[in-house]
């Protein structure tokens, strides 16, 4: 029975555990949400087209979280713009949005044809590099999040069912 413990000896293992499940409880509560309003590609798509912003911000020199932020900001608006101007509904608007800046950042990032950084880890992630800080961090974001949801909990409710 020790082999399903020993991992945890490790502090990068514990850390990686309390990560993942308190991302777990608040991805959870906002994925009812979400399906709700029938965007559930919406996380896929946003998770993958902030590469062309990773890749820019990689070779101009930024904190690629700078670059995947201000593409991501960009992606949402997107979505709502085009479901707002045009026919398409949400789940459609995230597809094409989602093609479009996937296929520009994979066009840029093949131009940069330095290999020695795999900007591909950004789309997948490392749960085991979990810092102390980024678990400060998802505690504050986790906190916020939770506590948003709960100050507005029957507004959420009325836009999810409208």
């Amino acid at each position: 029975m020790n082999f399903l413990l020993d991992p945890f000896q490790f502090d990068f293992m514990i850390r990686s555990l309390v990560a993942a499940v308190a991302v777990g409880i608040v991805c959870s509560i906002l994925g009812t949400y979400i399906v709700l309003r029938g965007m559930a590609f919406f996380g896929d798509a946003l998770a993958h087209t902030i590469l062309p912003g990773v890749v820019i911000a990689y070779i101009i020199g930024w904190p690629v979280a700078v670059g995947a932020l201000i593409v991501g900001i960009i992606t949402a608006i997107g979505i709502g713009w085009l479901t707002d101007k045009s026919q398409l509904k949400e789940d459609t608007a995230i597809g094409v949005i989602f093609a479009g800046f996937f296929a520009l950042g994979v066009a840029l990032l093949s131009t940069t044809g330095n290999y020695s950084v795999d900007l591909a880890h950004f789309l997948f992630g490392n749960l085991l590099a979990v810092s102390n800080s980024d678990l400060w961090l998802i505690a504050i974001l986790a906190g916020l999040v939770l506590l948003t949801i709960y100050l507005f909990y029957k507004e959420f409710l009325l836009i999810s069912f409208d």
